[in-house]
């Protein structure tokens, strides 16, 4: 028997990179995570330039070693975190300001699609 194309199950969803930051105190273990901001990402390098750019907002805020490991990472770094984006595998980079330790990462994840009520496009909805 013969499947038409229509019967054909959609896609279940687009491949992106979901991109946080969050802060963790370092008083009491630093088990409490703030996240503080996120962002879904298209492309490896997207969410990279979205790790760059909100790392050099607080880099004058950094303890002296973080600030010069930051340093070297804006410089060349970066190429490994786009090779592990693309690779498929998650990547953090991780400073500390004070007592507080703060952290951005990007993962890989599905994006799906969920469908509006009000007859809208369907808006992304990042899956792990």
């Amino acid at each position: 028997m013969r499947r038409s194309l229509m019967h054909r199950p959609a896609s279940m969803g687009r491949p992106g990179w979901w991109c946080e930051f969050a802060a963790y105190p370092m008083a009491g273990g630093g088990s409490d995570r703030a996240t503080l901001r996120a962002k879904a990402a298209d492309t490896p390098e997207q969410a990279l330039v979205w790790m760059r750019l909100a790392v050099r907002v607080l880099l004058s805020a950094f303890d002296p070693e973080d600030s010069e490991r930051a340093y070297r990472w804006l410089d060349h770094g970066q190429w490994e975190a786009v090779m592990r984006l693309r690779a498929g595998e998650p990547y953090v980079f991780v400073a500390s300001s004070g007592d507080t330790r703060v952290e951005w990462s990007a993962r890989p994840v599905l994006f799906l699609s969920l469908t509006r009520t009000d007859d809208g496009p369907p808006c992304p909805c990042p899956r792990p």
